[in-house]
Formats: structure tokens, sequence, C-alpha cells
């Protein structure tokens, strides 16, 4: 047995110990926002019982064998898509509207709206996780066919544009983009050639363009970060107070809690913009910890889907922690003025119940694919429940170039 098969059959404790620490410090740094008199304290406490809900969503994916993910692919993408369908038809946006008070435009709909317990629920934040989940099983299945464009990368294609489609529409075009991202990643890591995975990512910056100049929203957004380029003045008024923000904390911070800026001069604060809070009160030295923090996450996610030898396994847990990993980077990036303003949450620090259930939960799922293919006859029993007639993904079953 090889000794990266060994590393990948015990629970990764290290990765465990990572996931506490981003849940310790996001919690501190969302505690020294509702200091501030314009969030109320109560962002807190919910925020703890979604981190609670969270926590035992990713004890169950990490107790149920990760193969059994891979036989209910299609019927959770298409659960999915329904409620993406639904919440576009008949919900409202976090808001009550389609553009934001904040200054930052769209807001994506929530389910919540619709069954009358307020803005919580958004479906789009489940596709990505869905989606990994989806596009880890159909890539698993097709093997050296992923080469082929008819087989490959065209079916590949149809799958993102209908799942980036649904979200788009909620509105929720920075979402939508962090799954092409992750499954163009996911793509590429299944053994795609780079030539098709080159060429859809042109095509997918274009499409992305192409929707920013034709939503109001986002051509705002686009418009703003394009005249700071020649006229730094211009700079959207959110990320000139998150780079106020940043540059005041200097080295070591105004220290936790004393900072200025989220008292009224920082936009959501508790949300896309709690980076610079952390910038402004704990400095570059807790900002440098922060980024330890999510690259010591990305060392051990992406050394368990090198580590495990199955495909489905390595492509999720690969997949999971791309999804992680671009939403945090955006984020940064937008708060140092790199990336137009997107609205992208910092995963673990902004308050949100779906995100926070999301991405503890897809985690779950990380550590349970780090304990290796589960023993006994948990395939053979599935398989008899399930049918050998009923094709959980489209392709014939064949095992991917993931090593």
């Amino acid at each position: 047995m090889s000794k990266s098969k060994n590393r990948a059959e015990t629970t990764d404790w290290i990765l465990v110990v990572v996931i506490a620490a981003l849940l310790v410090f996001g919690m501190m740094a969302l505690y020294s926002v509702t200091l501030s008199t314009y969030i109320a304290d109560s962002f807190f406490t919910r925020q703890l019982g979604w981190i609670g809900a969270g926590l035992l969503v990713g004890l169950v994916t990490y107790l149920v064998p990760y193969t059994v993910w891979e036989k209910f692919a299609t019927p959770l993408m298409a659960l999915t898509l329904i409620l993406l369908a639904l919440t576009l038809l008949f919900a409202k946006s976090g808001l009550g509207g389609v553009v934001a008070d904040d200054g930052l435009g769209g807001q994506p709909r929530h389910l919540g709206t619709i069954l009358g317990i307020g803005n919580s629920g958004q479906p789009g934040v489940l596709a990505r996780l869905v989606a990994v989940i989806y596009i880890a099983a159909w890539l698993a299945s097709k093997g050296d066919q992923l080469s082929k464009v008819l087989l490959g990368l065209l079916p590949f294609g149809v799958i993102l544009g209908l799942v980036g489609g649904f979200v788009v529409l909620q509105p929720d075009l920075s979402t939508a983009f962090l799954i092409v991202v992750t499954g163009i990643a996911m793509f590429y890591f299944a053994g795609g050639d780079p030539i098709q995975i080159v060429l859809s990512g042109l095509v997918s910056a274009g499409t992305f363009v192409f929707l920013a100049l034709n939503l109001s929203y986002a051509r705002a957004r686009l418009e703003g970060y394009m005249d700071a380029w020649s006229d730094p003045a211009k700079m959207p008024y959110h990320v000139q107070r998150a780079i106020e923000a940043i540059s005041q904390g200097g080295i070591l911070g105004v220290g936790f809690g004393a900072g200025r800026m989220k008292f009224g001069y920082l936009p959501v604060a508790h949300t896309d913009s709690i980076f610079a809070v952390v910038a402004e009160e704990l400095g570059l030295v807790g900002c440098l910890f922060l980024i330890g923090l999510f690259a010591l996450l990305a060392f051990r996610g992406y050394r368990i889907a090198l580590a495990t030898p199955d495909p489905f396994g390595s492509l999720v847990a690969f997949g999971v922690t791309t999804m992680i990993l671009s939403e945090a980077l955006v984020n940064i990036l937008v708060m140092l003025g790199i990336f137009p303003p997107t609205g992208t949450a910092l995963p673990f620090f902004s308050y949100g119940g779906t995100a926070m259930v999301i991405t503890l939960g897809g985690l779950g799922l990380v550590l349970g694919i780090s304990r290796g293919r589960p023993k006994g006859d948990w395939d053979a029993i599935l398989d008899r429940w399930w049918g050998d007639g009923r094709a959980r993904v489209p392709g014939a079953r064949r095992r991917s170039r993931v090593a």
C-alpha cells in the first residue's frame, strides 16, 4: 500500500483544526462588527445557530459514505434546478427588490420569502456544492472521453451553462461566476485537454463580460472598476472605504473592536466588507494569519484530492476546496481594489446562513473522503436498491484519469 494511500485512509484532523480556527476567527470578527450601532448584535447569535446547523450537516456528510452522493448526483441536481426555478418565479430579493441600497447592485432572491420566513435560503449557494458533486460524478464517468469535444467539452459546457444560467437569473452573477470557475478547474483536474480548457475559459470570460454589460447592476460595478484605472477618485465608494480601512490598520492594526470604519463608513461590514474590518483592527499581521489559514485549508484539501485513488472522491475533494478558496480569493481581491465588486462573501467570516451550512457541509464531505472508500457492502447495497438499469450520470461508467 502506497504512502499516499495510507494518508488518505485516516481522517484529516489537521483540516479539522483549521476549520475550527477559521470558525473561531470568523466569529470574533463578526462580534467586533456587532459592536457598531449600525449592525445588530443579533447577527452574532444567529450566526452561532447557523454554525450549529452547518456542523450538523457536516457531520452527516462526514458519516455518510461519500460514494452515496455519487449515486444521487442526478436527483440532487434536478432538485436544485427546481428550487432555482421556484425561487426565480416566486421569491423576492434579499432586500425586497432587485437593487440593493448599499451601492453594490442586484441582490439574489431568497427561498424564505416564499415560505414567509424572511431572507433565508439561497438556492444559488446550494447549487455550488451540488454542482461540484454532479460534475465530479459526470467527469468520473467519462474517463478518456474528456478529450473528445462532442463527448467531453460540449456536454460539459451545457451542464455549466444550465446551472450558471439559472443562477444568473436570480440575479446572482458572482455565484454563477464561481460555479463556472470551479467547474473549469475540475475539468482540468480530471484530465481535460488544456487547449479545450483555455478555449472554454475564454468563452466563459466573454460570456460574463457580455452579461455584466447587459445587467444594470453588474454594468455599474464594471464601469466603476474600469473608471478607477484612469482616475482612482472614481473608484466605487465601497472599495474606497475598504482600502481606507485596510490602510488605517497598518502592520498591527488599531486593536480588536477599536475599528472606526465599521461605524457606518464601510458598507455591509458584516458580510462583503468583513475582511476590511479585520485588516483595520488586526493589521497586516491579522490579514496574513487569515490568509495563512485559507492557504492551509487549501493544502490539506488538495492533499486529500491527490491522495484519494477513487476518481469521484478525488474530484469532489478538489471541487469543494476550490469552491471555498475561489470565493475567499475573490472577496479579498475586491477589498484590495484588484477585482471588480461582486458582492461575494468571505467564507467563515461573512454573515450568512446558507453559505455557512453549505461550506461546512462540503468540508464534512471532504473529511469523509479523507477516510477512504467505505468498508463493507455499501456499494453493493446501493446498486441493488437503485437498480443497475438507472444511470446516475450520463455516459458509461469509466475510470477517470485522476491520480
